[in-house]
């Protein structure tokens, strides 16, 4: 395995060591709006200093606070219908999401069938389906194991909406693992409700594994059916994180929840030998944004909403320059930019005439010239000037 950094990455870095770039505003922020630690703690009508003056520094619980625990698996229980009572034994912590996912695909496509092969014909004859393009680990992870990644990629020309039959005829008995994500990043597309059924009930059929990939869930300001019940099925994980809806990036807190506790048990171990546990003073000051959840996630909706209208406002004021289709749900969509430089030159030079910063679609597998628009911050309609700015010079 390459210990290289990944594409999305190692751009961010290139921009970060080029003299003629001062980084000053992310137009492709994945996050809502965020709070300072003061603000988070008003929330819960304390202070940082009452809340955390007499923690004792020391190591947080492997699995997570049973307080933080039951306040996650009650807020995953507000958005979705589970028949099955989640609890914080159905809930493991993590630092951030990336590594519940890490866990999840050591766990999952390295299990113990799996490892004691010798054959790579039998390794590579398993496979996972993922929704493309993607935040890239999701299907480079799964690579580097020799394992084989199906993608369906969604297409500007159809408004980055899944095809549901598609979908559904890439999971065979091979399939291992099915991996959703909505609202999709980077589209904004989404996976209602009824179609979640056919796919839960395909993962039953086939006896694979469901991830649902869950961190924007909460982003629903147009009130679409996203909830499902993918956590009645054994073999199914949920993901979430602070980062994404809540905008608490600074709190390094994601968690994966499962109705089976032989399999969180699983993950235990694999989490064991990483991180072991999370910060004890973050685990406090998430378990204030989750009893306030509905305000954090209201005022962060409220924002998302005003800034999609801001945008379209600019598209109608630029159609020569760029083209959208505004998210379904979620914090994230994809722009088209009209322009005959390679879109990895155009955000270079955006970046050094402006100081905005964006992410090529390219990044995250989708060829062409889009770059991923995140919609999260109050100071977008500040970057919009910018950018007015910089398309004005072109044109």
């Amino acid at each position: 395995m390459k210990n290289i950094l990944p594409a999305h990455i190692a751009f961010g870095q290139q921009l970060a060591e080029n003299q003629k770039v001062t980084i000053k505003h992310n137009l492709s922020n994945s996050c809502g709006q965020s709070l300072s630690a003061a603000q988070l703690c008003l929330l819960g009508e304390t202070s940082l200093e009452a809340l955390l003056g007499d923690q004792v520094l020391s190591y947080a619980s492997i699995s997570g606070s049973h307080r933080l625990r039951s306040l996650i698996a009650a807020f995953h229980q507000d958005y979705n219908h589970h028949q099955a009572q989640l609890t914080a034994d159905n809930v493991l912590t993590f630092c951030g999401a990336q590594e519940a996912l890490s866990a999840i695909y050591q766990t999952v496509l390295l299990e113990d069938e799996i490892t004691n092969s010798t054959s790579v014909e039998q390794q590579s004859a398993i496979e996972i389906v993922v929704i493309t393009p993607c935040y890239p680990s999701l299907v480079t992870m799964a690579e580097q194991m020799g394992i084989t990644v199906k993608c369906l990629t969604v297409d500007f020309q159809q408004s980055w909406q899944i095809n549901q039959q598609e979908l559904l005829a890439l999971v065979n008995e091979n399939t291992r693992l099915i991996v959703l994500n909505s609202p999709h990043n980077p589209s904004g597309s989404i996976i209602e409700t009824k179609f979640a059924e056919q796919i839960l009930a395909i993962a039953k059929q086939f006896n694979c594994y469901l991830l649902a990939d869950d961190v924007s869930q909460a982003s629903n300001y147009n009130n679409v059916d996203l909830s499902h019940r993918y956590l009645d099925y054994d073999r199914a994980i949920v993901v979430s994180v602070l980062s994404k809806s809540f905008g608490l990036a600074g709190l390094r807190i994601g968690w994966a929840m499962s109705k089976s506790k032989s399999f969180l048990k699983k993950l235990l171990a694999v989490k064991a030998q990483g991180s072991i546990c999370t910060s004890i003073v973050d685990e406090k000051l998430a378990e204030i944004a989750l009893e306030n959840h509905q305000k954090i996630i209201t005022k962060n909706n409220t924002i998302i909403k005003k800034n999609i209208i801001l945008f379209q406002l600019f598209i109608e004021k630029n159609k020569a320059y760029f083209s959208w289709h505004p998210p379904q749900a979620g914090l994230l969509t994809l722009v088209k930019c009209h322009t005959e430089i390679p879109i990895l030159n155009w955000a270079e030079k955006l970046a050094e005439q402006t100081g905005i910063f964006v992410y090529p679609a390219c990044l995250f597998g989708l060829p062409g010239a889009y770059f991923r628009l995140g919609l999260g911050g109050e100071n977008f309609p500040v970057i919009l000037q910018s950018l007015q700015r910089f398309v004005d010079k072109q044109v």
